[in-house]
């Protein structure tokens, strides 16, 4: 039987994807990926394998604290004009917002340690602060990506506690390492070395408390 060969042709076509859609595409999954976004579902993976009342109070204190502040600094400092956007993509203007969020970081730790929160809790927000610590020594000479640094730190936290049946997560590692290189934001040795500096604050914490 004759097949109809135009009808094949578009069977078998390559499709191709327009640059425009691929930009797209990568700002989408930057702005859903974004380390706050990021911090917000790590907190609250943390809270779910605690699985106790008081939880929701802690995970809502976290955002109160951790999250909300340094969002609304970032937004004024775009506001004023002092950084270009809100995902600092600017070397140069990332290293007072890192230290900034770094201090926040470390004292939200400090006042949810002295309130008495959950073991979990407290090692998500150490991670934040950790990695802010050295992404703002790093942005001192070289750039890292932040968006690459939270993700890996997020599959790490979820893995380490839920196990294989959360491994698929582990494909928004390079979805997003992908959206950042599409958008020159980053170089592929910038999103390794976050993905790197990730998976080792992680790791190095859930140690260090006996969670692996």
């Amino acid at each position: 039987m004759e097949i109809n060969k135009s009808y094949y042709s578009r069977l078998t076509e390559t499709v191709i994807i327009s640059p425009e859609w691929k930009d797209r595409w990568a700002r989408l999954i930057s702005a859903a990926f974004s380390p706050l976004t990021i911090a917000i579902a790590a907190v609250a993976i943390a809270g779910y394998a605690i699985n106790d009342e008081s939880v929701l109070m802690w995970i809502a204190l976290y955002i109160a604290l951790t999250i909300i502040p340094p969002a609304l600094y970032i937004m004024y400092l775009v506001r004023k004009g002092i950084v270009t956007d809100f995902h600092l993509n600017v070397r140069r203007e990332r290293t007072k917002p890192f230290l900034i969020m770094a201090i926040n970081s470390a004292a939200v730790f400090l006042i949810m340690l002295l309130a008495g929160a959950p073991k979990l809790i407290l090692i998500v927000i150490a991670a934040a602060a950790i990695q802010l610590l050295c992404m703002l020594l790093i942005t001192l000479r070289w750039k890292i990506s932040g968006h690459c640094t939270a993700a890996t730190g997020l599959v790490v936290l979820a893995l380490a506690l839920f196990g294989e049946k959360l491994l698929p997560l582990i494909l928004i590692i390079p979805l997003i390492a992908w959206s950042r290189i599409r958008l020159s934001r980053h170089t592929f040795t910038q999103t390794v070395a976050g993905i790197f500096l990730g998976a080792v604050t992680i790791t190095a914490l859930l140690y260090v408390t006996n969670y692996i």
